[in-house]
């Protein structure tokens, strides 16, 4: 029974990541397809709309808006639009920290804010050491130059928590963003990995 116990968990690790993994994918696309299928198959005619056309026009939305964003000329009205959004009551609550989660990206974005460097915090009562990225390195906000603002992602994507320490309470770590957030969210299961370049 042992043996065969073993068996099913051997075929259950292999299986339910790449079930879920293509579930996700298809709920996505499934998802972004919705949105634009209506409006295509309007404009297109329903003889003339494939199914997948609204995945295909989401990429290339997005691919567009990124080569206007890259533009000097309209570069400056989408920086217009996003700094007009940033002080809408309603919309600024939800906009700004999705904005701000983006700087976790590494490369992908321009914040001067972004995390920029991996650092382990000292828990002492504890006994224990956390990794995290830091976030902020000046907190204008309570005029304290003391304090770093320090970002430490939970394990599997369950959310994270920022936590606000002394200067002298961080170590630097010679690890890349990326890497320290995939070990972090995969429980440093893949620790032995090397990153990829």
């Amino acid at each position: 029974m042992k043996y065969l116990n073993q068996i099913f968990f051997k075929g259950l690790i292999v299986v339910l990541p790449i079930t879920l993994t293509f579930y996700l994918l298809f709920w996505a696309s499934m998802n972004i397809e919705s949105l634009f299928a209506s409006g295509l198959r309007y404009v297109l005619g329903q003889e003339f709309y494939i199914p997948g056309l609204g995945i295909l026009l989401t990429f290339v939305f997005i691919f567009l808006v990124g080569l206007l964003v890259n533009n000097y000329v309209t570069g400056k009205f989408f920086g217009w639009l996003t700094q007009s959004l940033e002080k809408i009551p309603l919309i600024k609550v939800i906009y700004n920290p999705l904005k701000d989660l983006m700087a976790l990206i590494p490369g992908r974005s321009n914040s001067k804010d972004k995390p920029q460097k991996v650092v382990l915090i000292q828990l002492e009562h504890l006994g224990v050491e956390v990794m995290g990225l830091v976030t902020r390195e000046e907190l204008d906000e309570i005029q304290d130059n003391t304090k770093v603002t320090v970002y430490v992602p939970f394990s599997y994507m369950l959310g994270g928590v920022t936590l606000i320490v002394g200067k002298d309470k961080v170590k630097k770590v010679d690890m890349q963003v990326d890497q320290a957030l995939k070990l972090s969210v995969t429980a440093w299961i893949k620790a032995n990995e090397e990153p990829r370049g």
